[in-house]
C-alpha cells in the first residue's frame, strides 16, 4: 500500500472536497463516501460541516489535510475493511476523533483507493493538528498497517546510507538535555533531515526547506555572490549552525547529491522567515531599493542645502590653517593644527633648567 508522495496541506475545503467526489472516466464506480465522522455526503454537505471547525481558528491558514492510501495493482477490500483501516491509520498518525475526516473511495484499473480528507482543527478545543515529520511517519505506520492488516506487502523507500557520522554533542548539549528533558538543538535537525532523505529519494530546494519549516527548523541557503550554491545553515530553538557543524553528512558536498537546484539561485532571493505555526505561513521579505526621484536635479539641489549649516564651520577651520577652496590643503599645517587645538600631555625626562628645556626632551605620555 502506498501513500501519495507529500502530504498535502490546503486553504480551501470545497476544492478538495469537489476533486475527491468527482466522477472520472478511469472510475470504475463513482467516488463514494464510505467513512469518516461526518453527516454529509455532497459536496456541499461535507464542505459546510468543514468550514464549521476553520471557523474555530480563522488565524489557521492551511487547515485542510489530504492524503491517500492505494491498494496494489488487483487488491481490493470491502468498505468496512477501509473504513477500519483508515480509522487505525488516523489515530497512529496523531490524530483523535473529534478532528473531522472523510474517506472517499476511489476504484479504477490501477487499483483501489482512498482519499482521506481532514481538518486539522480540533472542533473539541480549537487544538491544531501539527504533524511534524508527517510524511516519515505515514510510510512507517503503512508498512505496519500491511502487517496488522495482513495486507498484500509492498517495499517502502530504502533508508540512506550516512556517508558520515553525526556530530557528537558536546558536553554542555548533553548536560542540558539531560537538565530539561528536551533534545538539543543539534540532535533535532539532524534527525529532521535524516528523515526527510529517507522518505524522498531526491528532493527540490524549495520542499526541502518547507519540509524543514513544519517542525520550526530554518534553513536558509548560503550562496556566493557568483550564485553558487554552497549550502544550508540551520536554526532551531534560537540557537544556529552551519551544515559542517551538525555532521559532515550535512555539508553540501553531500546534501548536493540529494537535494535538486530546480532553478538558478538568486542571490537577492526572498528571504524566509519561519514562524512557529501560530498559525501563518512564512513571510517573504524582498530587498528593496530607495526610488529615484522623479526630478533628479531637484534631489541633488535639495542635498546640497542640507550641508548650508556646516558650510561656515568649515571655512572657519580652511581659513585658520591658511587654506582655501582654490588653494590646496597644507597637509603640514593641518596637522600642526590639529595638535596645537588638541594637546597631548607631556612628560619631563631630562631638564637643564626649570625655565627652558630642549624639545627632544619631551615624550608624549
Amino acid at each position: 500500500m502506498k501513500g501519495m508522495n507529500r502530504i498535502r496541506r490546503g486553504k480551501n475545503f470545497r476544492g478538495v472536497v469537489s476533486y475527491a467526489l468527482a466522477p472520472a472516466p478511469h472510475h470504475s464506480t463513482a467516488p463514494l463516501v464510505i467513512g469518516g465522522n461526518l453527516v454529509g455526503f455532497s459536496v456541499e454537505e461535507l464542505t459546510a460541516e468543514f468550514t464549521r471547525t476553520h471557523q474555530l481558528r480563522e488565524d489557521v491558514k492551511k487547515p485542510v489535510w489530504h492524503n491517500s492510501l492505494r491498494l496494489p495493482k488487483g487488491d481490493s477490500l470491502t468498505n468496512e475493511h477501509w473504513r477500519l483501516l483508515a480509522d487505525d491509520y488516523m489515530k497512529r498518525m496523531g490524530f483523535s476523533d473529534t478532528h473531522l475526516r472523510c474517506y472517499v473511495l476511489h476504484d479504477d484499473e490501477e487499483g483501489q483507493h482512498i482519499h482521506i480528507i481532514a481538518s486539522r482543527i480540533n472542533i473539541l478545543n480549537g487544538q491544531l493538528y501539527l504533524g511534524r515529520n508527517e510524511n516519515f511517519k505515514s510510510t512507517r505506520i503503512i508498512q505496519e498497517l500491511e502487517k496488522d492488516h495482513q495486507l498484500t506487502r509492498t517495499k517502502g523507500p530504502s533508508p540512506s546510507k550516512p556517508s558520515q557520522k553525526h556530530k557528537k554533542l558536546t558536553r554542555n548539549e548533553e548536560m542540558m538535555e539531560v537538565r530539561t528533558g528536551e533534545k538539543a538543538s543539534k540532535r533535532v535537525i539532524q534527525e529532521a533531515i535524516d528523515a526527510i532523505l529517507v522518505f524522498f529519494n531526491e528532493i527540490n530546494m524549495e520542499d526541502f526547506t518547507d519540509e524543514l519549516q513544519k517542525q520550526n527548523i530554518t534553513a536558509i541557503a548560503n550562496v556566493a555572490s557568483t550564485g553558487k550554491m554552497n549550502g544550508f545553515s540551520y536554526e532551531y530553538g534560537g540557537i544556529a549552525f552551519k551544515g559542517s557543524q551538525i555532521g559532515k553528512a550535512y555539508a553540501w558536498s553531500n546534501l548536493s547529491k540529494r537535494i535538486i537546484v530546480t532553478q538558478p539561485i538568486d542571490t537577492n532571493a526572498p528571504v524566509s522567515i519561519a514562524i512557529t505555526e501560530n498559525f501563518s505561513t512564512p513571510i517573504e521579505v524582498y530587498p528593496t531599493a530607495t526610488p529615484c526621484p522623479a526630478n533628479f536635479s531637484e534631489y541633488i539641489r535639495s542635498r546640497w542645502l542640507q550641508w548650508i549649516p556646516y558650510l561656515s564651520e568649515f571655512f572657519c577651520s580652511m581659513k585658520a590653517i591658511g587654506s582655501t577652496i582654490l588653494k590646496p590643503v597644507n597637509k603640514t599645517a593641518l596637522i600642526r593644527k590639529i595638535v596645537d587645538d588638541n594637546p597631548k600631555p607631556l612628560k619631563i625626562t631630562e631638564a637643564n633648567s626649570q625655565d627652558s628645556v630642549k624639545k627632544k626632551h619631551f615624550k608624549p605620555v
